[in-house]
């Protein structure tokens, strides 16, 4: 029940993108923890905006602000035909309000993630490599659910991975310092063999995923 109810308030679309493929349609936590489920605290993304979103590439504020508006919308479609018309606009500045029947939800976008000099986010080939692989595990977690009822691949949050590196590495995947980037690699290597397709794969001799250094030679050019 709850979760037609927050399919119904995102109109059964990503509320960032837009993306009406039910198979792409995931739910997310706004305060990332799975055990908090209260329509408040649940959103209708895709799976790529919700990469960015556990990537730390959309802010959580962006996340609520985006909250606030498809719940507002979502007042506005059942309210009666007699009540006066009500419009919700966003801009890029800091001041709210409410003025007449027009409800101006307004907040500073973001900047984009700054990470520090030392950091794996910092570079942007290990950063990308890093990227690659998050969407392989995502790729191969996803093509699980094919193999039938499993434990493994019956339960599946698209953050999840990302979760567990933080509490693994005491820090986010992108704040990581690069001298544990060989560590960082071998472990999403790991959690991307241990998959089911994964293990089929290596059992008839085919590769999960590019090398690091097969990636960074794609992305540079250099011989």
């Amino acid at each position: 029940m709850l979760v037609k109810k927050v399919f119904q308030e995102a109109a059964s679309c990503c509320s960032f993108c837009n993306e009406q493929d039910v198979a792409a349609l995931e739910i997310h936590h706004i305060d990332e923890n799975n055990n908090h489920n209260e329509l408040k605290n649940l959103i209708l993304v895709c799976s790529s905006c919700h990469s960015k979103i556990t990537h730390g590439d959309t802010s959580q504020a962006d996340v609520m602000l985006q909250k606030r508006i498809i719940q507002f919308q979502c007042k506005s479609n059942h309210d009666d035909s007699d009540v006066p018309s009500q419009s919700v606009n966003v801009s890029n500045t800091t001041n709210s309000g409410i003025i007449a029947n027009v409800v101006n939800i307004k907040g500073k976008k973001s900047p984009k993630m700054h990470y520090p000099d030392s950091s794996i986010g910092a570079d942007t080939i290990k950063k990308g490599y890093i990227d690659y692989l998050y969407g392989k595990y995502l790729e191969f977690r996803k093509a699980d659910k094919s193999f039938g009822a499993n434990s493994h691949a019956r339960k599946f949050f698209p953050g999840e991975l990302h979760t567990t590196i933080n509490k693994k590495f005491k820090a986010k995947t992108f704040f990581i310092h690069e001298s544990r980037f060989e560590e960082l690699i071998d472990y999403m290597h790991g959690r991307i063999n241990a998959t089911i397709l994964g293990k089929r794969n290596l059992s008839r001799g085919s590769r999960n995923y590019s090398s690091f250094e097969e990636y960074k030679l794609e992305q540079t050019g250099n011989s």
